[in-house]
């Protein structure tokens, strides 16, 4: 697994996506770096690339969305929800995020792409009728893991929504491997500025 931290400047459009939720309030390149897991030079790298496409600004506090960024992050939010630490699943750090009007989709390929993006399982679950459910049979989460099925009524899903759960070892692959599935849906949706920092 640690061939995704070299030395040289390396982020993803996932890492892009989620500096985006971290800048709502400054945070310095070294908090963002920990947060993420993410070298310091890729950090700086990415860092570089948000304010070159005018969407952060840097004070002493450290680094933040203007407001060109705080728009591009509300239109990634009409797509899908911040990740939100959640109840633990195999006690690991667990995040969920809301992907809304999802496509047609196979769950066993989206806890794929999850999976190949180091997270050590994942769920792909549906609000149908104020129930949260896995798609496949129908069946209520809350019969199996009520605890989690509680906690994640704090994202208001609506009818409809799809609701990824990732957990991983490491909480920065919980959190991009949950935003990594979101994007596996709604890529082309995307606001063509942070498209072009993933680049």
């Amino acid at each position: 697994m640690g061939w995704k931290r070299g030395a040289y400047p390396e982020f993803t459009l996932e890492d892009a996506v989620a500096t985006l939720f971290l800048l709502k309030t400054p945070r310095g390149r070294k908090q963002i770096s920990e947060e993420l897991d993410l070298g310091e030079g890729s950090v700086r790298t990415l860092l570089k690339k948000l304010s070159k496409m005018g969407l952060i600004e840097s004070k002493q506090k450290g680094h933040y969305l203007n407001e060109k960024g705080l728009k591009v992050l509300s239109e990634i939010t009409t797509l899908f929800s911040e990740p939100v630490e959640v109840e633990k699943v195999e006690n690991m750090p667990t995040y969920a995020l809301l992907v809304k009007n999802p496509p047609q989709f196979k769950s066993i390929e989206l806890r794929d792409e999850a999976i190949r993006y180091f997270a050590r399982g994942a769920m792909i679950l549906v609000c149908r009728n104020g129930e949260i459910v896995f798609p496949e049979d129908g069946r209520s989460l809350k019969e199996t893991l009520p605890k989690l099925a509680e906690d994640l009524k704090k994202l208001n899903p609506e009818e409809g929504d799809l609701i990824v759960v990732t957990w991983a070892e490491d909480k920065a692959d919980a959190i991009k491997s949950a935003i990594h599935v979101a994007l596996t849906l709604k890529k082309s949706e995307l606001p063509k500025e942070i498209l072009e920092v993933g680049e």
